[in-house]
């Protein structure tokens, strides 16, 4: 199928590399051309605008920074929403606010386009393997038209509704369960490296019994070497997306006194001029409350 392309990051990259070994044909635009024309050589047309990545489009995907960084592109000078091709769909696998998504399916509804909301669980070797999770929210019938694609990228779909917002609701909380889960590593590496534990016993101990999951096993490591990068998510999209879902979580009448206390270590992060680092370094945070290197 033909599928428009915008943002080939660390994710959107792989991503579309699988789409074009699947045997799809690729039209990508990234704001950074030199990361789209290391495409090209993988079989991808690489555009200088993002509007010639809806011509002759069955699907658009987007993976941006958030909120913004759509609405510039679908609303903006080019106005990609208007341009977008009777009967195709747009696909959005960045993370958003459920505000925002809701203003996404009211305007392509009110357009007659298609509209999925596809965010993303996984790190940019699982883009580059195929092997994302994608949380999908959408009308069956839009959904069953991005199937070849989704099955390209993905080695998982999760149908969570046919509403986009359930999918960012979701997403959201996800993303939170791991904000929360490096905090609280933070604290317990802090307290064991003050007692004089090696952080690289108390690493191996908890991964290979309670805690073999894949966040412990992957933040751990960086968090008891105290490495944060390259990044693999920035902390300052860690802090985006936790206001994001403290927010969303208040419009449905949820009070998340926990998560507040995880913003208040990602906020110090920021402040401490972490922002670029991966959001592992949070553990930062409380290494330093400790009086800790």
């Amino acid at each position: 199928m033909k599928v428009g392309f915008i943002g080939a990051g660390i994710m959107g990259s792989g991503m579309v590399r699988n789409l074009l070994s699947s045997g799809h044909e690729v039209t990508v635009f990234n704001r950074t051309q030199s990361k789209a024309k290391l495409l090209a050589r993988d079989g991808a047309k690489v555009v200088n605008a993002a509007i010639e990545t809806v011509d002759g489009a069955e699907i658009l995907i987007t993976i941006l920074g958030g909120d913004e960084s759509v609405s510039e592109v679908l609303f903006g000078e080019q106005d990609l929403i208007t341009a977008l091709p009777k009967g195709s769909v747009h696909v959005s696998m960045e993370t958003i606010s459920v505000t925002y998504s809701r203003i996404l399916t009211d305007t392509h509804k009110s357009r007659n386009k298609g509209f999925v909301a596809a965010p993303i669980i996984g790190r940019g070797d699982a883009a580059e393997l195929g092997e994302l999770t994608l949380i999908v929210g959408g009308a069956t019938e839009d959904i069953n038209r991005c199937l070849p694609a989704f099955e390209a990228m993905s080695k998982n779909i999760v149908h969570v509704g046919e509403n986009p917002e359930s999918a960012a609701f979701v997403k959201l909380s996800n993303n939170y369960l791991i904000a929360g889960a490096l905090a609280a590593m933070g604290e317990a590496f802090a307290v064991v490296r003050k007692a004089g534990v090696d952080p690289n016993v108390f690493y191996e101990l908890i991964t290979t019994t309670m805690f073999s999951a894949p966040i412990y096993s992957y933040y751990g490591k960086n968090i008891a070497a105290d490495i944060h990068t390259p990044p693999n998510f920035r902390s300052s999209l860690g802090l985006k997306d936790i206001n994001q879902t403290i927010e969303s979580a208040r419009g449905i009448g949820v009070p998340m006194p926990l998560a507040e206390l995880v913003k208040s270590q990602i906020q110090q992060t920021i402040e401490n001029g972490d922002q670029d680092l991966d959001w592992s370094c949070v553990a930062r945070v409380a290494a330093k409350a400790a009086g800790l290197k």
